[in-house]
């Protein structure tokens, strides 16, 4: 099984390129989005980072045939095409969007080759020889004396003593040494290297941008034997004017010359372009955006006329995606920008407290809160207070969106809730959309005591637990949540934190 992480942040489409009634191509479109938190200029702005990949295959519609036949012409290949790619802002929710990147910028026919020699040699001289001598002598020489002497007399009880000592020590040194070094050592080299490349291209791509510096246009086209960038003008006869030595690449007087590989089997081209989205602050739940994509596709003919060639262009109506009058495809920016659960980050957690709700809940206004993880996002309303309700508004409706790419780790919803003025709550819990299960809630706030947390097994795996179940899905999994007051007068309750791991 092979399961792409990227897979979880992308949204994708397929659609056909048609004009006329007639089916010119495919068209594979990729849309990414990842959150982006922008601390430039020592704040903190919620952003996200949305990217766009489109693929475009169309192919000639006269097939290529292997033959040997004489070919007076070729008709209507593929030559000259625009590609447009336009975010668009359908419940006007963006306060500032960047194009950061786009591809290709400029790619164009180039024939390069480089070669390069070098050759070197090296030679060293170095001569050592080492003689000498060395004398040492040390000369030492001392004396050393003394005298004493001592008496008494008894008569007068006096007594003295006396002593004289000297010492001498003498030396002296000489050395004289004498040395040289001589050596020989030779070193050679040679070295040569060669390289060489070539990179030819028939086709050319160049992007320009709008004055907005939001909508990217690339214009791809054929550039040999016929640049159709630069000659699709055209005479009093609709034909095109050609100079002549690009009448000498496609006609030589006796045959005629074929396209370029590209137009005769068709273009496969891919453009790239991603953009810096920021909402407006106080937005919940409609962080929706779309794109729109607009073709406009050139097919060229070369023929003889007359013994003449002759050139045309047959420029097709713009094609748009999606079609005017129809639904475009929204993208939840805050849902596509999740990270999945369980790859080594831990378990997604939502503590409801003041400054951290993208929308914070009042009078039973709708709200939104994503974790710091980016692991978990909360959608809901019926909330009077800051996640606190007397259900003087109605029921209260959450729906927690979150992502997974495993399957084996045991998963539980935790709620820490409680009521503040007795009575009982009905809660009603709905798993990704098929599962129902419904708890009670009747526990005061006790100190953070553990009948103030509700613990709902989303996945367990243990066989032996009347707990085993599997409510979860690879990728998005949602869980709704419908409160309601059961007693009268109607409870007041509170929600403190929740956790799904």
């Amino acid at each position: 099984m092979i399961i792409k992480a990227r897979d979880l942040y992308t949204q994708s489409l397929n659609f056909t390129i048609v004009s006329d009634d007639v089916t010119l191509g495919q068209s594979t479109v990729q849309y990414e989005v990842r959150r982006y938190v922008d601390t430039r200029n020592l704040t903190r702005v919620s952003s996200f980072v949305v990217t766009c990949t489109q693929r475009l295959v169309l192919p000639n519609a006269n097939p290529f045939l292997p033959d040997g036949d004489q070919i007076a012409g070729f008709f209507g290949y593929p030559a000259l095409l625009t590609n447009k790619i336009c975010l668009t802002d359908p419940n006007e929710i963006i306060e500032t969007m960047t194009l950061i990147d786009y591809s290709p910028k400029t790619l164009n026919t180039s024939v390069t080759s480089s070669q390069s020699n070098m050759n070197s040699t090296s030679s060293t001289i170095s001569q050592q020889y080492s003689s000498g001598s060395s004398t040492a002598q040390t000369n030492s020489y001392g004396t050393s004396s003394s005298l004493g002497f001592s008496g008494s007399m008894s008569l007068s009880s006096f007594g003295f003593s006396d002593s004289m000592s000297s010492s001498t020590d003498d030396s002296s040194s000489s050395e004289t040494s004498s040395g040289t070094t001589q050596g020989n050592a030779i070193d050679n080299g040679a070295q040569y290297s060669s390289a060489s490349s070539m990179a030819i291209k028939d086709w050319g791509s160049y992007a320009q941008l709008d004055s907005g510096n939001t909508i990217p246009t690339w214009i791809w086209g054929q550039e040999y034997p016929w640049n159709l960038i630069q000659f699709r003008y055209e005479d009093n006869n609709e034909n095109i004017i050609l100079p002549d030595y690009v009448v000498d690449r496609l006609y030589d007087g006796t045959q005629v010359y074929p396209p370029s590989e590209l137009s005769q089997f068709g273009v496969n081209f891919v453009s790239k372009a991603a953009w810096l989205v920021t909402p407006k602050a106080g937005v919940a739940g409609a962080e929706q955006i779309s794109f729109q994509h607009t073709l406009t596709y050139c097919t060229a003919t070369h023929q003889l006329l007359d013994s003449a060639l002759v050139a045309s262009i047959d420029t097709l109506a713009p094609i748009v995606y999606p079609p005017t009058g129809t639904t475009p495809t929204l993208l939840d920016l805050p849902v596509l920008a999740l990270d999945p659960i369980g790859m080594s980050n831990g378990a997604a957690l939502v503590g409801f407290v003041p400054g951290q709700f993208d929308v914070a809940p009042t009078s039973g206004a709708a709200f939104a809160i994503t974790a710091e993880s980016n692991l978990m996002l909360v959608r809901g309303s019926g909330f009077t207070d800051i996640m606190t309700t007397d259900f003087s508004e109605g029921a209260v409706q959450m729906t927690l969106y979150f992502k997974l790419l495993e399957s084996s780790g045991n998963i539980s919803l935790s709620l820490k809730h409680w009521v503040n003025t007795g009575g009982t709550c009905e809660l009603a819990i709905v798993i990704n959309g098929t599962t129902s299960i419904t708890k009670y809630v009747n526990a005061p706030e006790a100190g953070s005591g553990g009948d103030n947390v509700l613990v709902v097994p989303l996945r367990c795996k243990d066989f032996t637990s009347v707990d085993y179940c599997d409510f979860l899905q690879f990728g998005l999994n949602t869980v709704t949540l419908t409160l309601t007051s059961t007693s009268s007068p109607a409870a007041t309750y509170t929600l403190q934190a929740m956790a799904v791991g």
